[in-house]
C-alpha cells in the first residue's frame, strides 16, 4: 500500500481538548451575601441632621459604652443613642427604616417576615477616628444592621482610585481612608491568583445612602485625615417570622424598650427647649 493510500485510510486522531459528545454546560454561582441600597433625597437628609443638631447632639447621651468604635481624636467626636419613640420625627423615620428592612427580608431571602428596629445611634468621627471589625448583636436569633451616612468630608469624597488602580488595600494608595469595609470570608493579596472568590468590599460613603445587611457580617471603618465630620446613623433590626416568635422576645423587648422610653422622656425636654430656640430665632428676625 502507497504511503497516500495509508493516511487516507488512517486520519490522524482529534486533538484531546475536543470533545468527543456533546453535552451541557453550565456555571452556578451561590450568593454569599444580600445588601440592600437606599438612597435617600437631600431635603430628608438635612431634615435628620437638623433634628441630629438641635437635639440627639445637645442631650448628649453616650453610647461608647456600647461600642467597638475608636471615636475620640477630636473633642466633637462622639457616639451618641439615637431614641426612636417620643418624637414624631424619629417616630415616622422608624416607620420608613422597619419598611426598607422588611422589604429587603422580603425579597432577598424570600422570607414572609418583618423587620422592627431594636436599638439605633449616630457615630460622629473625625481625623484618626476609626472602627475595628465587628458584627452587631440584636434579642432575636436573626437580625439585621445598617448604616446611613449624613455627612462626608471632603477628603473621603473626592479620594478617587488614579486611572488603571485599584481599591484594595494591598495597593497602599491610601484611597479607602474613611470607607467601610465588609468582610465575609478569610482573605489574602493571593485570592484571585487562586480563583478564590470575592470576599470583602470596601464601599465608599455617600451622603444619604443607607445600606442594610444580615448582622452577622463584619465591618469596620478606616480613619481618614483632613477637616470635616463623617457622621453616620446606625440601626438594628430583629427579625419576626410571626406574631407568636415576637411574643417569645417580649420580656426582652419590654426591658430594652423602657429603657428607651426613660431615655426618650428626658429627649423629650430637650426637644421643647429647640423649639422655643427656634420660635425665639425667628421672632428676633423678624423685629
Amino acid at each position: 500500500m502507497k504511503l497516500a493510500e495509508l493516511a487516507a485510510n488512517n486520519p490522524p486522531p482529534k486533538p484531546s481538548g475536543e470533545p468527543k459528545i456533546e453535552a451541557k454546560m453550565k456555571v452556578k454561582t451561590w450568593p454569599a451575601l444580600h445588601m440592600l441600597f437606599v438612597d435617600f433625597p437631600k431635603a430628608f437628609v438635612d431634615e435628620l441632621n437638623t433634628f441630629i443638631d438641635e437635639v440627639i447632639i445637645p442631650y448628649d447621651k453616650d453610647y461608647s459604652h456600647s461600642l467597638v468604635g475608636q471615636v475620640r481624636q477630636d473633642e466633637k467626636s462622639k457616639q451618641l443613642m439615637f431614641p426612636m419613640d417620643e418624637h414624631d420625627f424619629a417616630v415616622e423615620f422608624k416607620k420608613i427604616l422597619d419598611s426598607c428592612a422588611t422589604n429587603y427580608i422580603q425579597q432577598a431571602y424570600k422570607k414572609q417576615s418583618h423587620a422592627e428596629t431594636y436599638d439605633a445611634w449616630t457615630v460622629h468621627s473625625y481625623a484618626g477616628d476609626y472602627n475595628p471589625r465587628h458584627s452587631h448583636g440584636v434579642a432575636t436569633p436573626a437580625g439585621l444592621s445598617s448604616l446611613m451616612w449624613l455627612k462626608v468630608p471632603d477628603s473621603i469624597k473626592n479620594m478617587k482610585p488614579s486611572e488603571g488602580e485599584s481599591s484594595s488595600l494591598h495597593r497602599a494608595s491610601g484611597i479607602i481612608d474613611g470607607w467601610t469595609q465588609f468582610t465575609w470570608g478569610l482573605n489574602s493579596a493571593q485570592d484571585l491568583f487562586r480563583l478564590k472568590c470575592q470576599s470583602q468590599e470596601a464601599i465608599q460613603p455617600v451622603e444619604g445612602r443607607l445600606l442594610i445587611w444580615p448582622n452577622w457580617l463584619d465591618h469596620e471603618v478606616f480613619p481618614f485625615f483632613g477637616e470635616g465630620e463623617r457622621r453616620t446613623f446606625v440601626a438594628n433590626f430583629n427579625i419576626f417570622d410571626s406574631i407568636q416568635e415576637k411574643e417569645k422576645y417580649s420580656n426582652v423587648l419590654k426591658e430594652h424598650n423602657k429603657q428607651r422610653k426613660e431615655t426618650s422622656s428626658r429627649i423629650k425636654d430637650r426637644i421643647m427647649v429647640a423649639k422655643i430656640d427656634r420660635s425665639e430665632e425667628r421672632r428676633v428676625g423678624k423685629e
